[in-house]
């Protein structure tokens, strides 16, 4: 087995949540005062970063935390139309069950990630970093690590995203890519990715 843990992303790669993202947008547009979109520009702002979206939005980043913690606000509210996506809580019991240890790495908060989780997928994980972090993702990865006492490249941090491929390059560890979630697949694989996941079925071969 190439890795001893493998740490998920939550928002895009466990929990299907951009539908109800999308619901909401153009809400929470209107309380922070940043620019609505429309269902193209949606699909556009699939192949950019982050910044690049906050650029297209108008958000400063002086209003994000504020942004983010409202909206995890409203996740709670509505949790329940918020769902794992398909074959998520059975690949996670296969790769536990070959002995590897599992991890959640997420801004989201603790409370709303168990949530969705639901008990049975929670308790196969070993370890959770989750809320907002000053220093984001690769500080919570260093933690992980030192208290896993884990080497860099026996960790896989697995996530939707570009920005996830930044923060697991900056922490030294390796990176997997989820087809199914925010960031286009293409847009992913031109990052160079360590491992690509084209579907959720295709995650118990971490395990080999």
């Amino acid at each position: 087995m190439k890795y001893d843990i493998a740490a998920f992303d939550f928002d895009g790669t466990l929990a299907d949540t951009m539908p109800w993202f999308n619901s909401i947008l153009n809400t929470v547009a209107d309380k922070y005062g940043f620019r609505k979109i429309d269902a193209a520009e949606r699909d556009q702002l699939r192949h950019r970063e982050a910044s690049e979206i906050l650029k297209f939005l108008g958000i400063p980043l002086w209003k994000l935390p504020a942004i983010m913690t409202h909206v995890r606000t409203l996740m709670q509210e509505i949790d329940p139309s918020v769902h794992l996506f398909d074959g998520i809580p059975d690949a996670l019991a296969r790769l536990k069950s070959s002995g590897l240890r599992l991890a959640v790495v997420s801004s989201n908060s603790l409370e709303n990630v168990q949530r969705v989780l639901g008990p049975d997928t929670v308790a196969l994980f070993d370890d959770y970093e989750c809320g907002t972090d000053l220093f984001g993702k690769p500080a919570k990865i260093d933690r992980l690590l030192k208290r896993h006492d884990t080497a860099p490249e026996r960790f896989l941090l697995v996530g939707d995203e570009m920005r996830d491929i930044d923060a697991a390059r900056k922490a030294g560890v390796r990176v997997g890519s989820v087809a199914w979630g925010y960031n286009h697949v293409d847009a992913l694989r031109e990052r160079g990715p360590d491992e690509l996941f084209m579907r959720v079925a295709d995650l118990p071969a971490l395990a080999d």
